[in-house]
């Protein structure tokens, strides 16, 4: 069974050690990728030549291109423009792989050629461990993850997504004018002609620390709306079902950006995401919720005001 190529794609910024980390974590694959494509957004004078030294010609290809400096979403399409695969590996440079994980993932878009999108599961850890043992055994089935799942949550961590060229170039990339949930974005885009699936085995080990855009959660909330916005306003979006379970995630984000800006005491502007809630689904307890401890709260004031 010949099977497809694969490019990796890795954006990094003014982490070196890490990225060289998550660089051999590549090399220590069973099935080699064709090509490495480290995007240097940061300015690592010698990133470089670091990396050369340990991926020597002959392993893969290894291109270090110039990040644009616009973000993750930005730095991955430069990645995916220059890439030569026919499927796109990502790897952001403070995960690894376990050294299994191509081999298991990529024979599948030769078994299944409509498989547009493969997440698999993750070990998350705060710091980074010594070697993992694999699971016991390579699973026989993928899990299909519904447009509609996928809808209410994104199931899939990018350091584990393989996705199949075309689809990328179908899907026009990453939207760069998104700061956070560009990847959740993308998947939903994917998701509607192709098919997206999860190996149920842990294949990327995801690293938690402070320094991640996505651990301020306020502000990821926040681009939940956008990207749901997005998703509803488009020529071929969601219909039906699927365009009601949109908005019923649309409201919940909204709300969920109301109660952040409740605990910052910004109250007039948690009551309009309580109200942009309701419009989308008139039957959400927390927006009702939160529009009456806005009036609480506004009452509190006026009476402290009038003392």
């Amino acid at each position: 069974m010949a099977l497809p190529s694969v490019s990796v794609v890795i954006p990094t910024r003014d982490r070196p050690d890490m990225v060289l980390r998550a660089v051999r974590s590549v090399l220590a694959q069973q099935l080699p990728p064709a090509e490495l494509l480290v995007v240097d957004d940061g300015g690592a004078s010698d990133l470089s030549r670091r990396l050369r030294e340990i991926a020597p010609p002959g392993r893969l290809r290894l291109h270090v291109l110039r990040g644009p400096r616009r973000g993750p979403g930005a730095a991955r399409n430069v990645g995916v423009q220059a890439a030569r695969g026919d499927l796109v590996a990502f790897l952001d440079d403070d995960d690894i792989w376990l050294p299994h994980k191509l081999d298991w993932q990529v024979p599948w878009f030769v078994r299944q050629p409509r498989l547009g999108l493969l997440g698999s599961g993750r070990i998350a850890v705060e710091r980074m461990p010594g070697p993992v043992a694999p699971p016991r055994a390579r699973p026989t089935r993928l899990q299909r993850v519904s447009r509609a799942a996928l809808i209410r949550a994104n199931r899939f961590a990018t350091s584990t997504v393989v996705v199949r060229r075309e689809c990328i170039d179908e899907c026009s990339g990453f939207d760069e004018s998104l700061v956070l949930a560009q990847d959740w974005d993308l998947w939903l885009r994917i998701a509607g002609p192709w098919r997206a699936a999860m190996l149920p085995a842990p294949l990327a080990v995801y690293t938690v620390h402070g320094g991640q855009r996505s651990a301020d959660s306020a502000a990821m909330r926040e681009w939940e709306v956008a990207v749901l916005e997005r998703l509803l306003n488009r020529p071929n979006g969601p219909t039906g079902r699927l365009r009601a379970i949109a908005r019923r995630r649309l409201a919940w984000a909204h709300c969920r950006v109301g109660r952040a800006l409740l605990r910052s005491a910004r109250v007039e502007e948690a009551r309009a995401c309580f109200i942009s809630s309701l419009s989308c689904h008139m039957f959400q307890p927390m927006a009702w919720a939160g529009l009456a401890r806005c009036a609480l709260l506004g009452t509190a004031r006026a009476g402290g005001r009038s003392t």
